[in-house]
């Protein structure tokens, strides 16, 4: 298979994968419309960004197969993920003071951001598949691994933060409107149920 087409097939994966929906894009979204400001949210998104590294790590080493192959505990990663999510969007629900318009942010930490994608079926299926994909180029495994892991990090940067964008324009349109910032985190937990009784 010739190198070049690989890439860009692996390329145009990788913007279906981190560009759809998910828990990640969700909470950046509904973060960035509650912070009206980037800066306030940069901690949260590190942090995702690290937890994907860590996942591809994990996938370069082995240990992904093993998860996804095992039922039992890929059912209760996605249980996890689920819970998780729906934590930090319940608890970012509350207002920061009795009478304050503004969502509370203190949930939105590296440290938090660190385990959104170790928990993430998703993230864990969407690597795996672009290792199998990829798996036809005459090269070093663990080179394969660096150009899925550059791919597919280059591609959350960007949409993690477009769609914190999205959410800082939303909450500057809606200036001081609670409900806008909560509705998005509402969006975000309806989606991961949606996700965990119908994700196979």
């Amino acid at each position: 298979m010739d190198y070049s087409l690989t890439i860009i097939e692996l390329i145009l994966f990788a913007i279906l994968m981190t560009g759809t929906p998910g828990p990640g894009n969700l909470l950046m979204m509904a973060a960035g419309s509650a912070s009206i400001n980037f800066n306030r949210i940069i901690y949260f998104l590190i942090g995702i960004l690290a937890g994907k590294t860590l996942v591809n790590i994990a996938i370069s080493f082995g240990i992904g197969f093993v998860i996804i192959e095992n039922e039992l505990f890929y059912t209760l990663l996605k249980i996890l993920s689920s819970v998780f999510i729906i934590y930090i969007s319940a608890m970012s629900l509350k207002k920061e003071s009795i009478g304050s318009k503004n969502i509370n942010l203190n949930k939105f930490t590296f440290k938090n951001g660190l385990i959104v994608h170790p928990l993430s079926p998703k993230t864990w299926s969407m690597i795996i598949i672009a290792h199998t994909e990829i798996s036809s180029l005459n090269t070093n495994y663990y080179l394969k691994s660096l150009i899925i892991w550059i791919i597919f990090i280059l591609g959350a940067i960007t949409f993690h933060a477009l769609y914190a964008y999205a959410g800082i324009y939303t909450g500057k349109i809606f200036s001081g409107n609670f409900n806008i910032s909560r509705g998005l985190f509402l969006l975000t937990i309806l989606f991961v149920l949606w996700f965990l009784f119908n994700s196979p």
